[in-house]
């Protein structure tokens, strides 16, 4: 029996029992990618059903504990990571709202010049500028894009400002969705105020305005039915969410699909049933980061405030310099000193900072199989981590940093400037580097040639009439910013295109 009802339903509202829904489009996923193509669709006159393997959440539902969080909003519980030269944990978030529930809520534009490769050199012709400048001025206003001001940035981000701007360094507060933020420094456990605009709370919620979106917590899609070269039906089980066990099994028929799964679930998804072949699941993209603790004589306490106020723009370097914080229990997993000298970091963790270097990735490679995640730091990249960490210290010592802790497995303390090019050398190991991403990218690549991508200029996937993907899977190279708002374009793009393509009038 088919059962699609509007608005947000979980597996409180379905239940065990098979559930039979129908719409126009089915989106699967629900994070910046599938929320936002939802909301292009709806507002093209379309219905949508939204199937999203997580919960959908509510603000006051959040718990500012790393393990609470783990358990429910990241995908993996927060153990995913990469394997190849080194091993680099790979974060993405679970749940209605996807990675948005658990990033610092960082905005960029897609920097011009990736645009502009992406047009003459992918065929990504629907990318023009004055389209772009449209999408990006409709995500400003959606999601709150503003500057928090400095009473709730507080010391870990302006201790780092006052680094850079004694360097004379290219430095800005960052642009955030988060006009609510308060600086209690919890975004990456899920935003218990509301105060940052989450996907499921902003593109999504316009959706649900328009009463033309079925928004379907708690279902795990797994299968297709297929007829010739198009797609007719997904299938799946529906997931009991205290135990996260199998409860029933549901099936979506519709006219058009767009997979929204994320770089490692859309071409996971393609794969395991046949949708594509070739290059699915390679051109893996993550933006590596490292980082240094510094200590100071006065109290920092880096819990505290916006979780990323702060960066520095060195992108014609290869990266960006940006500010970061975490609860203390996840200091303490990151000091890269042993034994005594690494509880004496914990101990005073009150007097340290902390900042980081995220690279544009350029030489590394890395795929996305059925089980397995695999990155290969590049020596260009390496070289790269390694500048930025050492421009990082340079930036706390300027401050007036007592000490630097570089984030690199046998580097001792750096007690001065001079220490930074002495023991921070280029041919440390990537093994000995303490690295971090969350911005997986460029699986399921956009272009203009079948033998070289896995979708075509408009998202539809080669070989197939009505199956499209996006989210950041499709970019064609590394983007070397934050991605939520490219994404967002991907998704409003897409969305447009699929619209077009049922409503040719």
């Amino acid at each position: 029996m088919t059962r699609f009802r509007p608005g947000r339903n979980g597996f409180e509202q379905f239940g065990e029992g098979p559930l039979e829904l129908a719409a126009d489009v089915c989106v699967i996923g629900g994070g910046a990618g599938g929320a936002s193509t939802a909301c292009a669709l709806t507002e093209a006159g379309l219905t949508v059903v939204l199937l999203e393997e997580g919960r959908n959440w509510r603000p006051q539902q959040f718990q500012p504990t790393a393990s609470w969080a783990f358990k429910h909003l990241y995908a993996g519980r927060g153990t995913r990571a990469t394997r190849g030269n080194c091993v680099i944990p790979l974060a993405g978030g679970r749940g209605v709202g996807g990675s948005t529930l658990i990033n610092s809520a960082i905005c960029f534009r897609t920097p011009e010049p990736v645009l502009t490769d992406w047009r003459e050199n992918h065929g990504c012709e629907h990318f023009d500028t004055a389209w772009m400048d449209a999408c990006f001025a409709r995500i400003w206003s959606t999601i709150g894009v503003t500057v928090n001001p400095p009473e709730f940035q507080r010391e870990n981000n302006r201790i780092f400002k006052q680094g850079a701007d004694a360097l004379g360094l290219d430095g800005k507060w960052m642009a955030r969705s988060a006009p609510g933020c308060t600086g209690c420094g919890t975004c990456n456990q899920g935003c218990p105020t509301g105060g940052k605009l989450t996907v499921d709370r902003s593109f999504l919620q316009l959706a649900l305005d328009t009463g033309r979106v079925g928004v379907y917590g708690d279902c795990r899609v797994e299968g297709v039915e297929t007829d010739g070269g198009r797609v007719v039906a997904v299938t799946g089980r529906t997931v009991e969410p205290k135990g996260y066990t199998d409860a029933g099994t549901f099936r979506v028929k519709a006219d058009r699909f767009v997979v929204c799964g994320g770089a490692v679930g859309s071409p996971r998804f393609l794969r395991a049933n046949g949708l594509a072949s070739g290059v699915v699941g390679q051109n893996l993209r993550i933006h590596p980061t490292s980082y240094a603790l510094a200590r100071f004589d006065q109290e920092i306490v880096p819990w505290h405030g916006v979780t990323q106020g702060y960066y520095v723009d060195m992108w014609d370097q290869g990266f960006l310099l940006q500010t970061f914080s975490m609860p203390p229990d996840q200091y303490y997993l990151s000091v890269p000193l042993p034994g005594d000298e690494g509880l004496a970091v914990m101990r005073d963790l009150r007097h340290f900072a902390s900042g980081g270097v995220v690279i544009h990735d350029e030489d590394s490679v890395g795929h996305v199989g059925s089980s397995e995640l695999v990155y290969w730091l590049g020596d260009q990249d390496r070289r790269r981590l390694l500048a930025g960490v050492r421009q990082v210290a340079r930036v706390y010592f300027a401050a007036g940093a007592t000490e630097v802790i570089a984030g690199i497995h046998g580097v001792p303390k750096l007690r001065s400037v001079d220490d930074i090019d002495r023991y921070i050398l280029d041919d440390i190991p990537a093994v000995e580097l303490g690295l971090y991403a969350s911005h997986p990218m460029g699986t399921c690549r956009m272009g203009a040639d079948a033998a070289t991508s896995v979708v075509d200029p408009a998202g539809r996937v080669w070989g197939w009439d009505n199956l499209h993907v996006a989210d950041a899977s499709v970019f064609p190279t590394s983007l070397g910013v934050n991605p939520q708002v490219t994404v967002m374009a991907m998704g409003l793009t897409i969305g447009r295109e699929v619209a077009r393509a049922m409503n040719p009038d």
